[in-house]
């Protein structure tokens, strides 16, 4: 699968570390003498490779197209084109690019040497499918399938954005003589990254760029491609110390790349491209900015230029009314017109949510509190702040370290949580756990930290400090399918009641990724059933996985078709693993009596999961096999912080534990004195799992082990590194050395958990960025941070009977305000539609007198009528968000007396309420 604005390449190679100026000095020059004798050089090595390819043997090849059908070709030499004008001139006038699958594949002979690298890559991504996507006129290599792609497939978005790209990149040449960088296709459009010196592009520029862009469309230039050794390459680009740091970086001595002409431009690229630049019919550069080369800020500041283009000028007519809708309803304009959020430099990338933005957050929090309760959710609430030592036994410091935020306490370093799910971790391992617990749903709305650098933070949608709907459900193998209908049971409800429409995505195992592949395997398969059994249609997205496990990713639609990634689901059996959580399968021992079973994990495991056979008198004589079977207890009792006073407990009970083996070994008599005698280690505060080294002392009693005395000089360090090695499951006892998969072994009749991370809205601030987007504004009654208004058209006869009413609204639960000003009527109304307020409640002298209201809707000319304020209220409360599902069902299951109508108290289901705009924007 090909994702939008992302490069389709066969391979990459190499990165580039250092930082620093390249660019040296630039001036603006119109048509410079450089992409002349560039394009020379590219005229001699396209036509020697044209002759070269003419000689090449050529054989028939079988095509098959998409409906089975089967047509000759000729190696080398048939293009998707020829097969697609073949058909029909206007099926090959509507396609952009081709997908192939070969069955059988010859090598190109231009691509010589280690293969082809794409030098101009961002970054290194290697896709899983057989798929390749081709240039309509890229000569085949073999029997294959074919697939012609037209402007509706994401594959074909991103060749004809690409393409764009590259006509971008020659105006930019030709007007300003510019050092081209790098040029992507983006979900919507494109951009080109240009060296310019110290000069800035301003928008007042645009109309020279455009007309510059005009003429080449109109020129309708080809896209050809050529084949570069690595000497060849540099030769070509010697004018651009951007391109030949790119070229001496990361192409391999032995490797070749390419590059593509079309004009005047000549560029390093693996393509695909369109035929030719007059396909990109409709063309706009929409916006400017600055960027860094390699987004490295040590770098060379570039200029950066975006464009978006269409094959049709309607195309771009629908894109541009689109985006001036978005930006009269960006999220940040409405926020500050409504007094919702605001953002201060004090503390940027976290937004300050005004009362009205927190009514809209703490609705948000109670719809899905509501459903945690009626799904079986238990609520928690971890720390904001751990040991660091605490994401190595995750993994997170590793692969995260730098997103998060990090300082030093007692000269232990500690990090503000990114995500809840080790702490959570620690939670299930606190307890000894059996299988009649499971699942069990931890549900947490916890404040997270993410040090995202300040250029990339933009309003809600990418913030530093923010909140999810986070949840992580521990299961058995057997429940994972359950669970996961269940959660999509969830967001379909949620997302229903907004008006999106969704897309699933299963998205699989990345390089780099943590964990066995056959775990990977396993958990993928389970995800796999769950989506088809869910029903929603659903794709694969190879190799964007979390590097812990496997994920359903969610796009959220909205009506102006643009897609947000907002809630996920992940299978994880790699944190069960590395914080070694475990739970009891069958009904062998029993359940209650925790003590008798930790005594058999010290008899079978005396030393973190090693064999101990024939030496477990000597490990008793030190206190290591004693100290391992409290390890494993601590499993239960020290995953979580102020655990200490539960080791404590355990640690006054030792001495009784310990009895049996001082018969046996003369030095633990002087092992216990020597504990007695060490208070000192009570009373360091900094460390919270010391309870544990009381039992260090005892070692002192073998006399091989020197190392000990060190221990007492430097107890910060050895000690604690030490028992990291002794006791790996206690994340929060792990202080200095690395994690070590070797101690987690299960004990005999326990099982590893399931782990399923998920999330509905994703963060809260994305999520209202995106609805505040969707609606404009125009919030759903049951979200609306203003849900009525009370306008008296006298302040002196009839503001008394407005406050009445005004708090018998309140009583009710509703968002109710009264406009006190001594303003005319129409303005109040006028005031109370700009404010959005959903329903105008007007008084007069009648109203009053009558006890009832005069009711009008927001962006309707009619007045609803009349209403008692009984009636009003029985009308608003109506207006409610919907039951789900899930509450009609457990009202089927519940008792109701004889004296009891049940079906009175039947719950309203059904996401009828959803914002107006929506519904309209459906009826179009």
């Amino acid at each position: 699968m090909v994702e939008p604005g992302k490069r389709s390449k066969e391979a990459t190679a190499g990165t580039i570390t250092e930082g620093g100026k390249i660019g040296g000095e630039f001036k603006v020059e119109k048509d410079p003498q450089f992409l002349r004798d560039r394009l020379a050089l590219f005229q001699h090595i396209y036509e020697k490779q044209q002759e070269e390819l003419k000689k090449v043997e050529k054989r028939e090849i079988d095509i098959t197209l998409k409906d089975g059908k089967v047509i000759k070709g000729t190696l080398f030499e048939t293009t998707p084109l020829a097969i697609a004008t073949k058909i029909s001139k206007k099926l090959a006038a509507s396609v952009y690019g081709a997908r192939i699958v070969y069955s059988k594949k010859e090598p190109f002979p231009l691509a010589k040497g280690a293969g082809v690298v794409d030098a101009d890559a961002e970054e290194d991504h290697k896709g899983e499918e057989k798929a390749e996507i081709y240039d309509l006129t890229r000569p085949l290599e073999g029997d294959c399938t074919l697939e012609l792609l037209n402007f509706d497939d994401p594959a074909a978005k991103n060749i004809f954005w690409h393409s764009s790209a590259h006509i971008l990149g020659c105006a930019l040449e030709q007007e300003y003589g510019a050092h081209l960088c790098i040029g992507p296709a983006l979900e919507k459009g494109f951009y080109y990254d240009a060296y310019m010196g110290e000069h800035k592009i301003s928008p007042h520029e645009f109309p020279n760029i455009e007309k510059a862009i005009s003429a080449i469309i109109a020129a309708d230039h080809p896209f050809r491609k050529i084949y570069l050794t690595k000497q060849e390459a540099l030769e070509l680009f010697k004018h651009n110390p951007f391109k030949v740091q790119l070229i001496s970086k990361k192409i391999p001595e032995d490797a070749v790349t390419t590059a593509y002409c079309s004009g005047t431009l000549v560029d390093l690229c693996t393509g695909p491209h369109l035929p030719s630049t007059g396909i990109a019919k409709a063309f706009k550069c929409t916006k400017a900015s600055a960027a860094y080369w390699l987004a490295k800020s040590e770098n060379d500041d570039l200029q950066r230029v975006y464009g978006v283009s269409f094959p049709q000028q309607k195309l771009l007519d629908e894109y541009i009314k689109i985006q001036e809708a978005l930006i009269q309803g960006d999220h940040r304009t409405v926020g500050k017109h409504q007094n919702l959020f605001t953002l201060i430099d004090m503390s940027p990338g976290s937004a300050f949510f005004l009362p009205h933005g927190a009514r809209i957050y703490n609705k948000l929090t109670t719809l899905m509190k509501r459903e945690y309760a009626l799904r079986g959710y238990t609520e928690v609430i971890t720390p904001n702040m751990y040991n660091k030592h605490l994401w190595e036994v995750s993994g997170h410091w590793y692969k995260y370290k730098d997103n998060i935020f990090q300082l030093k306490v007692e000269d232990q370093e500690f990090g503000m949580k990114p995500m809840n799910c080790p702490g959570h971790c620690l939670m299930f391992g606190s307890t000894l756990r059996s299988y009649k617990e499971l699942p069990i749903r931890y549900a947490e709305f916890g404040v997270l930290h993410r040090n995202e650098i300040s250029g990339a933070l933009s309003g809600l949608t990418r913030v530093r400090r923010f909140v999810q709907d986070d949840a992580h459900i521990f299961c058995t193998l057997d429940q994972i399918q359950s669970e996961i209908e269940g959660v999509l049971d969830l967001l379909k409800y949620v997302y229903q009641i907004f008006g999106f429409s969704y897309k699933l995505f299963l998205s699989t195992r990345p390089e780099g990724a943590l964990g066995e592949k056959e775990i990977w395997d396993n958990a993928e398969e389970q995800l796999t059933q769950a989506l088809n059994k869910f029903g929603h249609e659903w794709k694969l997205n190879p190799g964007d996985g979390a590097f812990y496990g496997p994920k359903i990713d969610i796009a959220l639609c909205d009506i102006y078709g643009r897609e947000h990634q907002c809630g996920t689901i992940q299978l994880d059996f790699n944190l069960p693993f590395r914080f070694n959580l475990q739970y009891r399968a069958g009904d062998d021992e029993k359940e209650g009596d925790e003590e008798e079973g930790k005594k058999e994990e010290t008899e079978k495991k005396p030393e973190g999961g090693k064999k101990g056979k024939g030496e477990k008198g000597e490990k008793k004589k030190g206190g290591e096999g004693e100290k391992k079977g409290e390890g494993e207890k601590k499993e239960g009792g020290e995953k979580k912080e102020g655990g200490e006073k539960k080791a404590e407990v355990e640690k006054k009970a030792e001495p009784e534990k310990k009895a049996e083996p001082e018969k046996k070994a003369e030095p633990e008599k002087k092992a216990e004195p020597e504990k007695k005698a060490e208070p000192e280690k009570k009373a360091e505060p900094e460390k919270k799992a010391e309870p544990e080294k009381k039992a260090e002392p005892e070692k002192k009693a073998e006399p091989e082990k020197k190392a000990e005395p060190e221990k007492k000089a430097e107890p910060e360090k050895k000690v604690e590194a030490e028992k990291k090695v002794e006791e790996p499951q206690s994340a929060q006892s792990q202080k200095s050395v690395a994690f070590d998969p070797s101690h987690n072994v299960l004990k005999p009749g326990f099982q590893r958990p399931v782990m399923i991370h998920r999330a509905i809205y994703g963060s809260f601030e994305r999520f209202i960025a995106v609805v505040t987007e969707m609606t404009g504004g125009k919030w759903p009654f049951w979200l609306s941070p203003r849900q009525i208004i009370i306008l008296p058209i006298s302040t002196d006869k009839q503001l008394d009977y407005a406050e009445a009413i005004y708090h018998r609204l309140k009583f009710e639960g509703f968002d109710v305000e009264v406009d006190r000003t001594n303003s005319g009527l129409n303005r109040k109304i006028r005031n109370a539609q700009m404010q959005q307020y959903n329903y105008i409640a007007v008084i007069g002298d009648e109203e009053m007198a009558q006890g009832c209201v005069d009711l009008r809707e927001r962006d309707k000319k009619d007045r609803l009528g009349k209403f008692t304020i009984a009636k009003l209220v029985e009308f608003l409360k109506s207006l409610e968000v919907p039951d789900s599902d899930c509450k009609e069902k457990l009202w089927a299951k519940a008792y109701f007396g004889p004296d009891e109508n049940k079906e009175a108290h039947k719950p309203h289901t059904g996401c009828t309420h959803v914002h107006a705009k929506h519904e309209e924007a459906k009826a179009e």
